[in-house]
This record gives structure tokens, sequence and C-alpha cells, in this order.
């Protein structure tokens, strides 16, 4: 395969891959409402996967956005009880946002939402390929991930 033909084929799977996040994305929001929109479900599934504190600029530098619009989210979060913001012991203008007992439960809450649109899936796709596909979109997620922390300083 050429340059040029490699290109055009990850091109394509970055379109599909897109198209896929938008229509999904867009699935989920009806199911989440109205405890939580997409970006705040988002959040507690970041904290959910990964664990920890984080400062809010390092969550926003992880979803690519801007700090105040992670800050939004973090506050509706926050006033939910799903987050929980302190500021940072050796500098209060630094802030640090843990997941909250609720806030799990929650996203949980929201993974359970899914299961009418999974269904809809598991009866029209073959489980086993999608099962083949996962690896390999994990694989690219986590070079993504690395290539994202290299370029934004993120550990």
């Amino acid at each position: 395969m050429n340059d040029s033909d490699a290109a055009s084929l990850i091109f394509n799977l970055f379109n599909e891959i897109g198209i896929i996040n938008q229509l999904s994305t867009a699935r989920f929001s009806k199911v989440l409402a109205p405890d939580l929109n997409p970006s705040e479900f988002g959040v507690l599934n970041h904290f959910v996967r990964l664990g920890g504190e984080k400062s809010p600029t390092y969550l926003a530098k992880a979803f690519q956005m801007s700090k105040p619009s992670m800050t939004a989210i973090l506050g509706k979060l926050e006033r939910k009880g799903y987050v929980a913001i302190v500021g940072s012991a050796e500098d209060r203008r630094r802030k640090r946002v843990t997941l909250t007992d609720a806030g799990r439960a929650a996203r949980n809450r929201g993974v359970k939402a899914i299961a009418p649109l999974a269904a809809i899936v598991a009866e029209t796709q073959d489980i086993s390929e999608l099962a083949k596909v996962l690896p390999i979109l994990q694989a690219l997620r986590e070079y993504l991930d690395e290539e994202r922390n290299a370029v934004d300083g993120l550990i």
C-alpha cells in the first residue's frame, strides 16, 4: 500500500469513527437526560477508568477543550454532588477534582441507560466480529492518547 492509499484508508477509518461517535452520542444523550449530558458522563467515566484525582487543567487537556469549558462541566458535576473540588494543600489556588460515590453511581446509571441501544446493536451486528475490532480500536486509542500526552505534556 502506498502512502496515498494509507492516508485515504486512515481518513476513512477516522471518518467512520467520527460518524459512529456522533450517532451514538446523540442516542446516548437522549437516555442520559436530564441527569447528565455526554460531556459530564465523559468526565465521570474518565475517573472510573483511570481513578485518582486530577486538576481542572489536566482534565481540560485530556478532553482537548478549553479550561473554562471544563471548569463549567466540573461546576455542574460538583453541584450535583458527583465530583468534589478542593484546593491543593500546597497552593489553595490550585484545585483537585475527585469522583464521589454519587458520581460513580451516576456513571453506572449512564452505562445501564445505553442497554436499549446495545440490544439493538447486538440484534443487528455480529458480536464476534465486533469483539475482533475492539482490541484494534483500543490500541489505536492508546496510541492517540500517548501522542496527545506527548504533545500536551500530560503524564
